[in-house]
């Protein structure tokens, strides 16, 4: 089978049709404006600044406080990411640019980046290039098994936030095994706040043969998932497969839900992935993930 022509140009076309010809800065999506004021005496302020002079600086902390600092005291300034919701520091989830394995539309902003670990044995690293490129990489470690016969992947995924509530992108991962390789070429947007969002994605598997060429699959696959925020530190995480073709059937398809746990630069996803026909024999299959963001 050829290699299919621009088979996602069609809906990325659409997608960045309907969110409008004007694309947003992607600071508009995730903003930046709470920080935190360190100062020489050991005082950290925690809030937005509303003014700037060559002396001073002029902060509204979180409690509603005005205060204005010299800059002679100040020792650093950093960026919190969050938002204030009725007087309070809200954060927002790290793991914006993915669900539990599947990217969101939702891209890295340049120079932010992450390290994961899935199931301690699979660990890897993504980096934001640019506002609009990111690069995925990883691998496997498992116990027993030579440097050869490891799985080793690599995705570079291209993202747009076009809108505040609306971001897509599209990419391809590519894995490769003791001389085996595959991989799946995908598209993804995802539409909602950061506190609640809803991610659709298309997708397309392909093989490697010996003489080079790939081979496309018949038939595409679908994911849908979101995320909910509960707390300041915990959210709920769903991401579901729906693997289409001749011989479909719903008791064999992957849904997942799990509980992310996270703080400023840290998450933890736990859960567990639910195929019916795998859950009438016994458990669920559990999923545990660790990200460690960078660059923010």
């Amino acid at each position: 089978m050829k290699l299919p022509k621009f088979i996602l140009i069609p809906a990325i076309t659409i997608l960045y049709l309907a969110a409008g010809n004007q694309l947003y800065a992607q600071e508009n999506s995730i903003p930046d404006s709470v920080v935190s004021v360190s100062l020489e005496d050991g005082t950290v302020l925690n809030g937005i600044i509303t003014n700037k002079t060559e002396c001073c600086l002029e902060i509204k902390t979180l409690g509603g406080l005005e205060a204005k600092i010299p800059r002679s005291t100040i020792l650093s300034i950093k960026p919190l990411h969050g938002r204030i919701v009725e007087g309070r520091f809200q954060r927002f989830d790290p793991n914006y640019s993915r669900l539990l394995y599947a990217p969101t539309g939702r891209p890295l902003k340049k120079g932010e980046g992450y390290f994961s670990d899935i199931w301690v044995f699979f660990p890897g690293f993504a980096y934001g290039f640019t506002d609009n490129f990111t690069l995925m990489a990883g691998f496997s470690i498992l116990p027993g098994a030579s440097l050869s016969e490891q799985a080793k992947y690599i995705a570079p995924k291209f993202g747009f936030q076009t809108k505040d509530d609306f971001s897509f992108s599209f990419g391809a991962l590519y894995l490769t095994a003791n001389e085996f390789g595959a991989g799946i070429a995908f598209a993804a947007a995802t539409m909602g706040k950061p506190d609640k969002s809803f991610t659709a994605g298309l997708g397309l598997g392909y093989t490697k043969s010996d003489d080079g060429d790939f081979k496309f699959a018949d038939h595409p696959i679908l994911m849908f998932g979101g995320n909910v925020r509960m707390s300041n530190s915990t959210a709920f995480v769903s991401e579901n497969w729906i693997i289409t073709g001749e011989n479909f059937d719903l008791a064999e398809q992957p849904f997942s839900l799990a509980v992310r746990f996270f703080g400023e630069k840290i998450a933890v996803d736990v859960g567990a992935i639910i195929v019916l026909e795998i859950l009438d024999e016994g458990f669920p299959f559990p999923w545990l993930a660790f990200t460690y963001n960078f660059g923010r």
